[in-house]
C-alpha cells in the first residue's frame, strides 16, 4: 500500500496526499504542497516530508518558529526525524498511512579524522584493517600522478582528479574545493552540480565542512538511515542518495576537500572505494603543495627581476660621472642595504659659477623609501636654482613632504649650493648627520646647529650655513647614518676614530680618493656582515688653480 499523509482542516475537511521520494512542503504559504492556514504556530515553510529508498517516512523542520513533532515525541527544529504514524504542526495532526516495504537497510556512515601519519593512515574503518587497493586502481593512481606532475595550472591539477573520481566511482556529480588564507572554500571545480537560488552549490555542505575544518572523511550509502540525527538541509533538499567526502591533505595541513556523490540512484561504496578516494586526495595534496612551491619560485624569480629594474631605475637617477671644474670635484657613492633604498645623493650645474648639491636619507628601506627618494630628487632638481634662498627652498620641500607622505615618513637632507671658483659651500640641514670637515692631517666635524627632518612640521624653518674651503680645509664629506652606525657581526658600531685616520691618511687628494677610503673603512668593518642600513657618502674636493 502505497505511503501517503491524511490532512484534516480544522473545518472538518479531509484531504490524502501521496508521498514519494521528492520532498513534499508543508506550511501556511501558497507555494506550498500542503497549506496549513489559520494556524499561527505554523511557519511560512514548515516542514519537508518525503520517503527514503527503504519506504521510510521522514520529516525535516525547516527551521521553524515553534518546532515539529512526530508520533509522541518532543518538538524539534532544523533536524530529520523518522516518523510512522503521525506529523504534528501547530494544531494540526497529519496521520500517516501504508505499511514500508519489509527489508533491511544497513547502516554504512562514520566520520573520522584523517591521520596524516604512519604507513596505514587511511583508517576510516578499524585500524586493523590495511589499505587495500586493486591492481586496476593503483596502475589509474600512478597515471593521475604523472599527469599531475604535469599540471602547471591550479584548475588543470584539479580537474584532472575529479575526472578520475568521476570515471573510478561512478560519481553522477563531483566537486573538489580549496581553502583560502581565511580558511573558506574558494570557487571550487565542478561536475553537474548546479546552484539554489541563493547561488550556493546543491551538495552536503555538512560532510564537506566537516572534511574542510576537523580533516574527517564520511561515506554515506543511505542518508535517511546513516544520517538520521544529523541529515543537513542539504542532504533534504536535493535529494542525495549516497555520497564520499575525503579531505585533501598535505603533511598536517588541510588543503581543501574531494566530494562525490550519486542522485538518480543508490550506490553501496566499499572500503576500498574509500581509500581510493583518500589516496586520490592525498595526489592531489602533493601536487598543490609542489605546485605551490613552483609558483612561489617563480613569483620570488619575478620579484627579483623587478627590483633588479627598480635599482637600474635608481641607479640611472644618480649622476653618473664625477662633476670635475678647475677648482673643484665633486663624487659620491651609493650603496642600498636591499635592492633599492631611501638614500640618494645628487649634484648637478645650476649656472656657469654654482653648482647644487642634495644628500638625503628617507625613513624606512626597500621600494617604499625608493619611491618617496624620487620624488624629492625631482622635486629638488626643479626648485633649486642659482638664485632661490636655501631656507625658503627647504620650507618648500618640508610642505611639500608633510602634505604627500604618511605621518611616519620623513627625510633627513642637506640642500646646499657651491660657488665653483671660491670654494664656498652654503646649504640648510634637515635633520641630517653634519658634514666632516677634511684637510691633510685634521678632520672636524661641522657643528651647524641642524633643524628638524622634512616632513615632520610644516611650520619649520631653516638657517642657511656657510662653509669657506681653502686655507682651513679643503675638502668636505657628507654621508648618511648608515656610515657611522654600520654594525659589525657582533653588533658593534664603527669606529669614528679609524675613519678619521683613514680620511687623513689619503695619499693623494681628492673627492673619489676620500670616498674609497670612507668605503674601505665600513667594509672592513662589516668584514662578512651585511650593513643593515643604506649608506651614501659624496666628498667635495676644493683645488684651486690645480686641475687634478
Amino acid at each position: 500500500m502505497m505511503r501517503s499523509l491524511i490532512v484534516r482542516s480544522q473545518e472538518g475537511t479531509c484531504a490524502t496526499v501521496e508521498l514519494s521520494e521528492q520532498p513534499v512542503t508543508i506550511g501556511r504559504a501558497e507555494t506550498c504542497d500542503i497549506i496549513l492556514r489559520n494556524d499561527g504556530e505554523v511557519s511560512r515553510e514548515h516542514a519537508h516530508v518525503w520517503l527514503d529508498s527503504a519506504g521510510q517516512v521522514l520529516v525535516a523542520d525547516k527551521g521553524s518558529k515553534n518546532g515539529t513533532r512526530v508520533d509522541s515525541g518532543e518538538s524539534f527544529r532544523n533536524v530529520v526525524r523518522r516518523a510512522t504514524r503521525w506529523i504534528r504542526i501547530g494544531e494540526y495532526a497529519l496521520q500517516i498511512t501504508g505499511e514500508p516495504p519489509a527489508q533491511t537497510v544497513k547502516s554504512d556512515v562514520s566520520f573520522q579524522p584523517d591521520v596524516p601519519s604512519g604507513p596505514d593512515n587511511t583508517r576510516y574503518f578499524p585500524s586493523s584493517r590495511r589499505l587495500e587497493l586493486s591492481q586496476q586502481r593503483l596502475t589509474l593512481l600512478m597515471s593521475l600522478a604523472e599527469r599531475i606532475g604535469g599540471a602547471f595550472e591550479r584548475k588543470q591539477l584539479l580537474e584532472q582528479a575529479l575526472d578520475a573520481c568521476c570515471d573510478a566511482l561512478g560519481f553522477e556529480r563531483g566537486l573538489v574545493a580549496l581553502k583560502t588564507a581565511r580558511d573558506e572554500p574558494e570557487l571550487p571545480v565542478t561536475r553537474n552540480i548546479q546552484r539554489d537560488e541563493t547561488g550556493a552549490y546543491k551538495v552536503s555542505r555538512t560532510l564537506i565542512n566537516r572534511a574542510l575544518v576537523h580533516g574527517e572523511r564520511a561515506v554515506v550509502n543511505n542518508p535517511a538511515v546513516d544520517l538520521v540525527d544529523n541529515l543537513s538541509e542539504s542532504l533534504v533538499r536535493f535529494p542525495i542518495c549516497s555520497a564520499l567526502c575525503v579531505p585533501i591533505l598535505h603533511r598536517e595541513e588541510i588543503l581543501g576537500v574531494v566530494y562525490g556523490d550519486r542522485v538518480t540512484r543508490a550506490a553501496t561504496y566499499t572500503p576500498e572505494d574509500v581509500d581510493f578516494l583518500a589516496a586520490i586526495a592525498r595526489q592531489v595534496g602533493t601536487g598543490l603543495a609542489n605546485l605551490r612551491l613552483l609558483q612561489e619560485h617563480v613569483r620570488s624569480q619575478r620579484i627579483l627581476q623587478e627590483l633588479e629594474r627598480a635599482r637600474a631605475i635608481q641607479r640611472g637617477l644618480l649622476p653618473s660621472c664625477v662633476l670635475q671644474t678647475p677648482c673643484v670635484t665633486v663624487a659620491g657613492h651609493n650603496e642600498p642595504s636591499s635592492a633599492v633604498g631611501g638614500d640618494y645623493f645628487d649634484y648637478f650645474a645650476l649656472d656657469e659659477e654654482q653648482a647644487g648639491l642634495v644628500i638625503a636619507d628617507v625613513t624606512g628601506h626597500g621600494l617604499p623609501a625608493a619611491l618617496v627618494a624620487a620624488n624629492l630628487q625631482a622635486a629638488a632638481r626643479v626648485a633649486l636654482t642659482a638664485k632661490i634662498p636655501l631656507g625658503e627652498l627647504a620650507e618648500r620641500l618640508n610642505q611639500l613632504v608633510h602634505n604627500n607622505t604618511a605621518s611616519n615618513v620623513f627625510i633627513t637632507a642637506i640642500v646646499g649650493r657651491i660657488d665653483l671658483a671660491r670654494g664656498r659651500v652654503e646649504y640648510v640641514n634637515a635633520g641630517h648627520p653634519a658634514p666632516l670637515l677634511l684637510s691633510g692631517d685634521h678632520v672636524q666635524p661641522e657643528d651647524d646647529g641642524m633643524a628638524l627632518p622634512l616632513g615632520i612640521n610644516p611650520e619649520e624653518s631653516y638657517e642657511t650655513q656657510q662653509i669657506e674651503l681653502g686655507a682651513d680645509f679643503d675638502a668636505i664629506l657628507f654621508y648618511t647614518d648608515g656610515l657611522i652606525e654600520a654594525a659589525d657581526p657582533e653588533g658593534h658600531m664603527l669606529d669614528r676614530s679609524k675613519l678619521k685616520e683613514a680620511l687623513i691618511g689619503v695619499p693623494k687628494r681628492g673627492a673619489q680618493p676620500l670616498v674609497r677610503a670612507a668605503l674601505d673603512v665600513v667594509h672592513e668593518h662589516l668584514g662578512r656582515g651585511k650593513n643593515l642600513d643604506d649608506l651614501t657618502l659624496l666628498a667635495l674636493h676644493y683645488h684651486p688653480g690645480d686641475s687634478a
